[in-house]
């Protein structure tokens, strides 16, 4: 695997669990806002002033920029930022790795996309894989309260998983075939979400939404700047030489990462919990993958 695969991944998840330190330090209202509304400012800024690009109001494509701006980045990093309030950061790592799971199911409810015997059998293997984690929900997770046995934290995270796959397929449709940039749809989704956040923070918690500003602004800035532009170029460099495929297959990883991070950083404790959750959702990974994977070209 190729190194810089491996530093993108290792820098994600760096930022996943900088996310759980900035929501003990703030609202989590406030660091949706704060994040998103910096870095669609730095994108929007970037676009216009030193690509000195111009944008057609006529082919916007409101409504898809709108359903982003509500659903994917509002809608689903508010909830999952509450959910990242009372689970760890190795959990939620853990839970988007379904993503491509939930991105399938979608694809086949939406655009009627068939899937093989193969992909079947390793998604069902691949959301078993989420029972083992589920089942270690912490003191504070089931005094929020339980569905089933899934707490609310943890259920709220995975609906923000849902929300993420759907934003991803919108975004798809915007940049493949609507042919935007995604220079300037990024920006504009995460400068307007943003500010959806802020308004909604400054509404309930007023001006009183950080509670450590020495240990919140450096933190802030850190993941805009290493998730927002940093992992996001280097994804798009990768892509001109890997699989958009084998790219998202690699992101197994980045909960390992996260585990040794929140070990580290966090205090966070990893039982065999987490290695049998991993073990169980790559094997899934891999399967659903696999035919896909055999097709990829030779990798630089």
């Amino acid at each position: 695997m190729s190194p810089l695969i491996i530093l993108m991944y290792a820098l994600f998840a760096s930022s996943l669990s900088a996310g759980k330190y900035l929501v003990s330090n703030a609202s989590y209202m406030f660091v949706v806002g704060s994040r998103f509304s910096i870095a669609g400012s730095i994108l929007l800024s970037y676009y216009f002033l030193w690509l000195k690009e111009k944008v057609s109001v006529k082919n916007l494509n409101l409504d898809i920029y709108a359903q982003i701006i509500c659903v994917g980045i509002y809608g689903g990093y508010m909830i999952r930022l509450w959910g990242l309030t009372y689970i760890s950061a190795v959990k939620l790592a853990l839970f988007f790795n379904a993503s491509p799971f939930f991105t399938a199911i979608l694809s086949y409810i939406m655009f009627k996309e068939k899937m093989t015997l193969k992909q079947i059998v390793g998604l069902v293997i691949g959301f078993m894989g989420l029972i083992p984690i589920i089942i270690t929900g912490s003191a504070v997770e089931t005094e929020i309260g339980e569905f089933f046995f899934i707490s609310w934290p943890e259920l709220a995270v995975l609906t923000a998983v849902l929300l993420q796959s759907y934003t991803w397929i919108l975004m798809r449709k915007l940049i493949k075939h609507k042919k935007h940039s995604p220079v300037f749809a990024n920006g504009v989704t995460m400068f307007c979400g943003g500010l959806l956040a802020l308004f909604t923070s400054f509404w309930f918690d007023g001006f009183a939404a950080v509670y450590n500003a020495q240990a919140f602004w450096p933190w802030l800035f850190y993941v805009v700047l290493v998730s927002n532009v940093v992992c996001a170029n280097m994804y798009g460099y990768l892509l001109k030489h890997y699989t958009a495929t084998f790219i998202s297959f690699a992101g197994f990883i980045t909960p390992l990462f996260t585990a040794l991070y929140g070990w580290s950083f966090l205090g966070e404790t990893i039982t065999w919990h987490f290695y049998a959750s991993c073990a169980i959702v790559f094997t899934g990974l891999y399967l659903f993958y696999q035919d896909e994977l055999k097709s990829t070209p030779s990798l630089p």
